[in-house]
């Protein structure tokens, strides 16, 4: 790393705090980045076009009004034609509200806290204003400030650790201290490990200030997180979860309920797997008596203020102003007690609760304000920004990272601060400072077939990796459908090679994505042919490096099947499927490779496969990273190379 980026280090050298200034400095580029490709995005678009970019939603009405946790008043809008909507805004999203042909100032700000196909929930703090009863409505996504603040904020109270042990753990995170260790104590697992994953797992346990987990694809660092969990919980600790995304935590609070622990998932329900929240706090706290007494109050309050509101409505007389006045003063004192209420349930409900699992960035929410915990497991920790991570040092004594630097890195859209540092992430950065000692890596994997498992391995690996003799042999074979009587082509890695068939890559207009029509069309027949011979569609996954392409194969393999998941590299991580394909999209005469250059995204799609691996892809074009030209000189090594010239044509088929 070089000198002067926040990431570099020398051994002769303290870091003195101004690290974390730095660090803000790029947090702020990254911030500023984001807004500009927002503007961009948005820049000269009409407002139709806006729609099909996912920024705005048109012609809508508020067909249902409630009150949620927090006294937050809850407003359900829906197409006036009761349709589809052309496009998904995301649960968590923050949104625009204004009228859909009328100018407002200052447009009303909510959280999306539910969206399906038809109808959109939004969330707001405080009451909305008349407008959005009275006709059309548009809603535009726009920037979140709030996690910046937060994580802005955080690395300022890490700056300002000075004292005792405080001082200590900003030492040891600035790298100029070694970590802490307790004398490692054998512990009876509650689950069968192998020697390396009970390695793992005891040394997390002993660590006093933080320890890395290096978990490779299908390692079972899962495993070792549920087993970490248990045995702290067991000791008597307070424990936290945490991760950057909701996804990851979701996982983290299934790995604890399976273990039996009483866990709480802190964050919007919308934000939550469906099977999983019954488990969040704004459901949990519903049952208890100090919430069902705020709910009426909030209940109540809401009556008055839209009493107050008709008053207001209805004239301009002094005794309608003095009436709407008075009901809006008794509404305020209600809402507050029942806020008072509200939050002696939720901290009733929390202090019960084993482990809170919640992401990063809502660490900082109030609900959380003063809870404290003996330790942090941080998942999916090479994910996350290093700013982001540093939260979970400021909740807990003790923080196990688990993750892998060579999967997929921390998403930055700044070049400049990602170069500048932003883009390596904490447990890499720790890895560099503090060396092995503080790491252990778990090398026997669970999931891929041996020869799926040799090349990435081999490249990312080191040739580390072993498969587990469950896996080592298992073929998609033997979970086809016998009774057909088809042959099929299928080796555990397939690559089929479209060089010179004229399948040049496209750009979207729109979004300047890349997409591939030609490859695709082998994709789709290939998907076609495995469900043909039974594979179950839930067991089939398309993966694109492309949104265009990704989206161009979802829309078509719709229609095949609706259980097929489509989508791009980043969605993918942590999953897996029997049968996996590949679509490289990249083909052009310039041999230029944009983002399949990110090897640690490539390694992501290589390894999600059990039995099957497909990749499609153009050797004309590939072949200019050695990587990609080693992956395919090993495929005609090992019998599993196929040109298209000689594959049966996907029209004929």
């Amino acid at each position: 790393m070089t000198e002067g980026a926040p990431g570099w280090h020398d051994r002769d050298m303290a870091r003195d705090v101004s690290f974390f200034d730095r660090l803000g400095s790029l947090l702020a580029q990254e911030r500023e980045a984001e807004k500009a490709r927002m503007t961009s995005l948005a820049q000269g678009l009409t407002l139709r076009e806006r729609e099909e970019q996912g920024l705005s939603v048109l012609d809508l009405e508020t067909v249902e009004e409630e009150v949620g946790l927090g006294g937050r008043i809850l407003l359900t809008l829906a197409r006036a034609d009761r349709g589809r909507l052309p496009t998904r805004v995301s649960n968590g999203d923050l949104v625009a509200v204004l009228p859909r042909r009328a100018e407002v100032k200052d447009p009303a700000k909510a959280l999306v806290s539910r969206a399906t196909s038809t109808r959109i929930q939004l969330a707001f703090d405080r009451e909305p204003p008349a407008y959005l009863s009275e006709g059309l409505l548009r809603l535009d996504v726009v920037p979140n400030d709030v996690t910046y603040e937060r994580v802005r904020a955080g690395l300022q109270r890490v700056k300002a650790m000075d004292k005792g042990q405080e001082r200590h753990k900003r030492e040891v995170l600035l790298g100029n201290e070694p970590p802490r260790f307790d004398n490692t104590k054998d512990f009876t697992p509650t689950r069968p490990l192998n020697p390396e994953q009970q390695d793992a797992a005891m040394r997390a346990l002993a660590a006093e200030d933080f320890f890395l987990v290096h978990g490779p694809p299908g390692t079972g660092k899962s495993t070792v997180l549920a087993e970490v969990a248990a045995q702290a919980v067991a000791r008597g600790e307070r424990l936290l979860c945490t991760a950057a995304s909701n996804a990851a935590v979701d996982h983290l609070l299934e790995l604890c309920l399976e273990q039996g622990l009483r866990a709480i998932r802190v964050g919007h329900p919308a934000r939550v797997a469906a099977r999983l929240q019954e488990h969040t706090l704004d459901i949990v706290v519903e049952e208890h008596p100090d919430r069902v007494v705020s709910r009426d109050l909030f209940d109540e309050a809401f009556d008055l203020f839209g009493y107050a509101r008709r008053q207001r409505s209805q004239g301009r007389s002094r005794e309608r102003f003095s009436n709407a006045r008075s009901s809006t003063a008794e509404a305020k004192d209600l809402m507050d007690e029942a806020r008072k209420l509200e939050k002696k349930a939720v901290k009733a409900v929390l202090a019960r609760a084993d482990v809170v699992c919640v992401t990063l960035a809502s660490l900082g929410s109030g609900v959380l304000a003063g809870e404290e915990f003996d330790r942090a497991l941080l998942d999916e920790a090479t994910q996350a920004t290093e700013p982001l991570a540093l939260l979970g040092f400021l909740r807990a004594p003790k923080v196990v990272l688990a993750g892998d630097p060579q999967q997929l890195p921390p998403t930055v859209l700044s070049q400049e601060a990602a170069k500048a540092g932003l883009g390596t992430s904490l447990f890499e950065r720790l890895l560099q400072d503090h060396g092995d000692e503080v790491k252990r890596m778990l090398r026997e994997q669970y999931r891929m077939n041996a020869a799926i498992m040799a090349f990435p391995s081999k490249e990312m690996y080191g040739g580390e990796l072993r498969a587990h003799p469950s896996v080592a042999d298992r073929t998609l074979s033997s979970v086809l459908d016998s009774g057909s009587g088809a042959e099929v082509d299928a080796p555990p890695v397939l690559y089929l090679d479209t060089a010179g068939k004229g399948f040049d890559e496209e750009v979207e207009p729109t979004t300047h994505s890349l997409l591939n029509p030609g490859e695709a069309t082998y994709v789709i027949a290939r998907v076609r042919q495995l469900l043909s011979l039974g594979l179950a569609p839930r067991e089939v996954a398309v993966i694109a490096p492309y949104s265009a392409q990704a989206r161009h194969l979802r829309e078509a393999l719709e229609a095949v099947h609706p259980e097929v998941e489509v989508d791009t590299v980043d969605a993918f991580q942590g999953r897996e499927k029997d049968a996996i394909l590949v679509s490289m999209t990249r083909s052009n005469s310039e041999g230029q490779l944009g983002f399949l250059n990110d090897l640690r995204r490539m390694n992501v799609a290589l390894t999600r496969a059990r039995r099957h691996l497909f990749v499609v892809g153009d050797s004309a074009t590939l072949s200019s990273h050695p990587f990609y030209a080693r992956f395919i000189e090993g495929t005609q090594t090992d019998g599993g190379y196929r040109s298209a010239w000689e594959w049966p044509d996907p029209a004929e088929q």
